[in-house]
């Protein structure tokens, strides 16, 4: 059984307010709850298909047999399997005809009391997401390794410290990741908004340097919100850009579930309108870690070659940053043994 739990208690890393910096309408519970899912609860071997835009409505959790990670070619044939699958149970309902089988019973009861027409705006909306329970304990453990000096890094921009978490949707706090879309290291900042808060040329990329990186991602999440005003909007930004959200608000107000669900702009698709539930469901799971994956808090998290290279670089200023570097130190070794207050 999952358990859901809400961020408004005390412990390291959140602050009682937590839940007025960052907001969780209700409108906004069930998307955070299916997030919470993908991460902790289902397999990379497990595949959901659900709706685009209403994520929580579910279809089918389709279990892939076999064992290991799945192949580009196993992903691909259970997405289309499924999209084909309930693509022609939608389109059969939608025509008139009563449920055949289990599975069109089990749709329409997802649909009771909704017109024939529903059935067929859904055929055309059916979404398949693969869980990542594996890869998102990985990077619970790999944060470990980064979250005391990036911590430091925003404390000092005047920024809440729950927003280093969101390399938690970015790369898994993996340093050296790189996507499609050509955004590299653990802030996936893309070239051109990179040289704006650091140095790209030649063989020196900061992308790749997690400090440099994180100083850039407070520059640039602090300017969206003195942009947006406030973090759901300014943590959307962080995906769909400054500009883009800006627009968004003008149309449909600074509110981001009316945003969400009335704004069609360019570009804003499934990643940007769902960028600030993952967060939240993220914040969620990193909190309450232990329950979610038992024993995961006796996990000690190796420290990244450049966050002690950075420490070791500010222990030779004073004496005053030598006890920081041990601090950061240590805040790495006993991180994960600090007690986690739990809300049933």
């Amino acid at each position: 059984m999952i358990l859901f739990v809400t961020l408004a208690v005390v412990g390291f890393g959140y602050r009682a307010d937590a839940s007025d910096v960052f907001p969780r309408p209700a409108s906004l519970e069930p998307n955070i709850d299916f997030w919470v899912d993908v991460f902790t609860a289902y397999s990379y071997r497990d595949f959901i298909v659900h709706d685009r835009d209403k994520v929580w409505k579910i279809y089918q959790v389709f279990h892939l047999p076999g064992e290991g990670v799945p192949t580009q070619d196993d992903v691909e044939w259970a997405n289309d399997y499924l999209k084909l699958k309930y693509r022609t149970a939608l389109l059969r309902l939608a025509s008139g005809q009563k449920p055949s089988g289990y599975v069109e019973a089990g749709i329409a009861k997802l649909f009771r009391g909704e017109p024939p027409q529903a059935y067929a705006a859904a055929a055309e909306n059916l979404r398949v997401q693969q869980g990542l329970r594996e890869r998102f304990r990985e990077t619970l453990v790999r944060a470990r390794g980064y979250q005391p000096l990036m911590e430091r890094i925003f404390r000092t921009a005047g920024l809440p410290v729950e927003l280093t978490l969101l390399p938690s949707v970015e790369s898994g706090f993996y340093s050296k990741a790189r996507s499609s879309a050509g955004a590299v290291g653990i802030w996936q900042f893309t070239r051109s908004t990179g040289r704006q808060y650091m140095t790209i040329r030649g063989r020196r990329d900061d992308r790749l340097d997690p400090v440099r990186a994180t100083t850039a991602a407070a520059k640039l999440l602090s300017y969206n919100h003195s942009v947006l005003g406030n973090w759901p909007l300014a943590v959307t930004a962080y995906n769909h850009g400054t500009y883009g959200m800006e627009r968004a608000a003008s149309i449909c107000g600074d509110d981001l579930p009316s945003i969400v669900a009335r704004y069609n702009g360019p570009h804003f698709g499934f990643a940007s309108k769902n960028y600030y539930t993952e967060f939240l469901a993220a914040l969620q799971v990193h909190r309450y870690e232990d329950k979610y994956f038992p024993g995961i808090k006796d996990e000690v998290a190796p420290i990244p070659q450049a966050v002690v290279q950075t420490a070791s670089a500010e222990s030779g200023r004073s004496a005053h940053h030598h006890r920081t570097h041990r601090a950061v130190l240590k805040a790495h070794h006993q991180h994960h043994r600090r007690v986690q207050h739990v809300v049933s």
